[in-house]
Formats: structure tokens, C-alpha cells, sequence
């Protein structure tokens, strides 16, 4: 197929209007994953959302297909209210989804006839799906003999016997490698351009930059606490796309550093001490101590973020994650995407076992949030109830999950020798040898 043989975009086909949703926790309190959220979907475009985990991408996915009921604002099809799930649209997961005890053709047929009971022309829509994506010959195959690659494309044509005119795909390519993420990508895109499947629009949720530049018109960046749509950023490359080319590199680039702003944003990188509360991010400190680790061994002691996700095989946003308790324990400093380690860093690495964990217990008791706990530990006699720093936490940081919040808290503490953890009694205590404990910027 020729680069630019896309259809021009075409008028408004789903509209999200100011859409929030919130979801009860387990200890009573509300989570907010997405607050006043407005996005238009419009005909013959593909549209990738992207951002870290926990900002609602996969939420807003779900209220679009009317697979979810948005808590506030309403979504528009063709101008008119969605009620229950979208019948001109289909899923594709992550998972295959496939029942083992049945053949690619049986399947596929499950879109059609939930019931098995196939109805006059279903047989026909069933055989050219499964041509449609490559599987031709395949029909009495079972999942067990299939590859990863040709799986997902018995989810693809289950997706397409229905003849959505809409696709929503929440990570489809996750669950494969590289090679054949990239094969299945661009026959993803062969498929969106030919008219035979009847796709009008995809809608994509991504964690990989270089799938939603690969795939996308717009990629819609989204912030997190709670999400919300950070930036929309326009792609006018040319069908189909080449990831070789300089264009290409280009616009990943760009994405990169609209995502760095999202997930490191200048004006959330207090010093350590800084007086602002902040939520420690939910990180093990095996982590931190691997990123130290593996940028000590660079020959400049820095690289992309970007670059370190790839080479230590994590997600982008859990390597920000990461990145950002260093950096708030100054172990690092992040300009622009470049993640850089600082002379206190290069002290922590080449300390030793012993020597380390006292370079971390000064770190970590200097954090704002730590400086909280521990003074609510003096003023406690030495204990804090769970229940009462879970509330306290909730208060603090309302759209930060207290539960995991608290759990990395622990975590760090008892690694810092700062405080422990009674299960039995789920309380924070002190040490018996640090009672009273001097808190940094108070006298005992």
C-alpha cells in the first residue's frame, strides 16, 4: 500500500463530554480515576491514549465502548447519549482470551453468537475474518497450537466478524514480543485501511511511545492524581509508516518529551528536605538501588529515561517511578528526559553493605513524608496505629492509593532502620534503641 492512502478524517463519531469516575476502595474511601475529562473521536482516525499506569486510559476506553457508566458527564454517539455497550463497536485485550476447548473458527464465532447458535450469513462473516487476518486454513485449530502472534489475531477477527465500525484495543501487543508486536502493528494498520473490514476508527491504549506514534493520527497524553488529558499531540505522518525513517524518530522524540514533562514535571522536584508533603512514589528500594547500580557502570553516570526502561526491561512510567524517588532522595537529578545521577548518588554505590544503609537512613528521615511519620511516632510514645496513618495518609494525598502508599513506606523505613512493622498488632513502631527519636528540624 502507498505512504498517504489514508482516507481524510471524517466528522464526529464519539464524544466523551467532561467525564469523571470514581471507584470505592476496600477501606471505605472514593478513588478518582478520572476527573472532568472531554475527548472527541472522530470518523477514519486512529486515536492512542498513553500516560502511566493509574491515569484512567484503560477507564476512559471502557465508558467510550459503554462497557462502564462514566460517574459524571455522558458519552455521545453520533450526537446521541450511549446506553449499554456500543453495538457498532468491539474489544481487543491484552489477554487472547480464547476458551482452549475450542477451534479458531469456534472462536471467532463467539462474537456472532455468544450462544454458539450461528444465524444465516454469521458462517460467511466468521470465514472472512479469519481470512482477513491471515489464518486462512486454521479454522479447526485449537489455542494450544497456535502462537502468541496468531492468538491475538483470532482476537482480532472475533473483533472483526462483528464489522465493528469502531475498534477499541486496550494493550493488544502487550502480551508479545517485540518482533511480532511489530509484525501484528502494521497489519493492524493494513486492516484499518482496507475497506473490506469496515473499521471506521481505532481506539488504542498504549504503553509502548513507539506503537502510538506507529498507529495514531492524535496520541492523547493523560496526567495522573486523578487522570485527566495532559496534551493531544497531532501525528501527520503518512500511511503506512516507517519506524527507520528520520521523520519517524522525530515524532517519537517528541512524544518523549511531552510524556517526560507528564511524568516528571519540573515543577514537582522539590530538594530533599523541601517543606511540601510529598507522596513517596511506590517503589522497593531493590529498584532504586538497581537504577544507582546500572548508571554508575555508564561511562557519563546518566541516560534517557526512555533508554534505561528499554535496557532494564520495565515499563516507561514504573522507570519514572523509580527515577522520581531517587531524585527525591537525591540520588539523582532528571533535565529534561536525561536521568543523571548526583555526587551523593556516586557515594551510595560505592559504599559499602553497612555504610549504605546508614547513606539511606539519611536520606530517607530527611523526606518530608518520613519527617511526618516520625514525629507522629514521638508524639505516639513510640507507635502509630495503622487505621491512623492510613487515614492520615488518605487526607494528605486523596488520589494516591493509602494502602500502597503505606506499604512502601514500611518497606523503606525497616530498610532504613527508621521504624518497623507489627502485623500482629498493626501498628508502626519505634525501635526500642531510637525512643525518643531526634526528628530532623526539631530538638528532642
Amino acid at each position: 500500500m502507498n505512504a498517504g492512502m489514508a482516507p481524510p478524517v471524517g466528522g464526529e463519531l464519539l464524544e466523551a463530554r467532561g467525564v469523571s469516575q470514581r471507584y470505592r476502595m476496600p477501606d471505605g474511601t472514593d478513588f478518582e480515576a478520572l476527573r472532568n475529562v472531554s475527548l472527541t473521536v472522530r470518523e477514519r482516525e486512529v486515536v492512542a491514549l498513553v500516560g502511566p499506569s493509574g491515569c484512567g486510559k484503560s477507564t476512559l476506553l471502557r465508558m467510550l465502548s459503554g462497557l462502564a457508566k462514566p460517574a459524571a458527564g455522558q458519552v455521545l454517539y453520533r450526537g446521541k447519549p450511549v446506553e449499554g455497550v456500543l453495538s457498532s463497536s468491539a474489544m481487543v485485550f491484552q489477554s487472547f482470551a480464547l476458551l482452549p476447548w475450542l477451534t479458531v473458527q469456534q472462536n471467532v464465532a463467539m462474537g456472532l453468537a455468544p450462544d454458539g447458535k450461528l444465524r444465516s450469513g454469521d458462517a460467511a462473516a466468521v470465514a472472512r475474518a479469519i481470512e482477513l487476518v491471515g489464518l486462512a486454513g486454521f479454522e479447526q485449530a485449537y489455542p494450544r497450537e497456535l502462537s502468541g502472534g496468531m492468538k491475538q489475531r483470532v482476537g482480532f477477527a472475533r473483533a472483526l466478524a462483528v464489522e465493528p465500525e469502531i475498534l477499541f484495543m486496550d494493550e493488544p501487543f502487550g502480551a508479545l514480543d517485540a518482533l511480532t508486536s511489530e509484525n501484528l502493528r502494521a497489519q493492524v494498520v493494513d486492516l484499518w485501511l482496507d475497506p473490506a473490514t469496515g473499521v471506521s476508527t481505532l481506539v488504542v491504549v498504549t504503553h509502548s511511545v513507539e506503537e502510538a506514534v506507529f498507529l495514531a493520527g492524535r496520541v492523547v497524553v493523560f496526567g495522573t492524581n486523578p487522570g485527566h488529558i495532559r496534551e493531544v499531540l497531532e501525528n501527520g505522518l503518512p500511511y503506512p509508516r516507517d519506524a527507520r525513517v528520520p521523520a519517524f524518530t522525530t515524532m517519537v522524540d517528541r512524544l518523549h518529551a511531552i510524556l517526560t514533562a507528564t511524568l516528571l514535571p519540573e515543577g514537582e522536584r522539590p530538594a530533599v528536605g523541601a517543606p511540601r508533603l510529598l507522596p513517596f512514589p511506590r517503589v522497593h528500594v531493590s529498584e532504586v538501588m538497581g537504577l544507582l547500580d546500572h548508571l554508575v557502570s555508564r561511562s557519563d553516570g546518566s541516560a534517557s529515561v526512555f533508554d534505561l526502561a528499554e535496557t532494564l526491561g520495565v515499563d516507561y512510567d514504573r522507570m519514572t517511578s523509580v527515577t522520581g524517588a531517587a531524585e527525591q532522595l537525591g540520588w539523582v537529578v532528571t533535565p529534561g528526559e536525561i536521568v543523571r545521577l548526583t555526587p551523593a548518588g556516586r557515594t551510595l554505590v560505592a559504599a559499602d553493605e553497612a555504610d549504605r544503609k546508614s547513606l539511606v537512613r539519611a536520606r530517607v528521615q530527611e523526606h518530608s513524608l518520613f519527617v511526618r511519620i516520625l514525629r507522629m511516632l514521638k508524639e505516639g510514645e513510640g507507635a502509630v496505629d495503622d487505621d491512623e496513618l492510613l487515614a492520615d495518609l488518605t487526607i494528605l494525598f486523596p488520589y494516591t492509593r493509602p494502602q500502597g502508599l503505606y506499604r512502601t513506606v514500611v518497606e523503606w523505613g525497616r530498610f532504613a532502620e527508621l521504624f518497623d512493622h507489627s502485623a500482629r498488632d498493626r501498628r508502626l513502631v519505634l525501635p526500642a534503641d531510637k525512643m525518643p527519636v531526634e526528628v530532623p528540624g526539631e530538638t528532642a
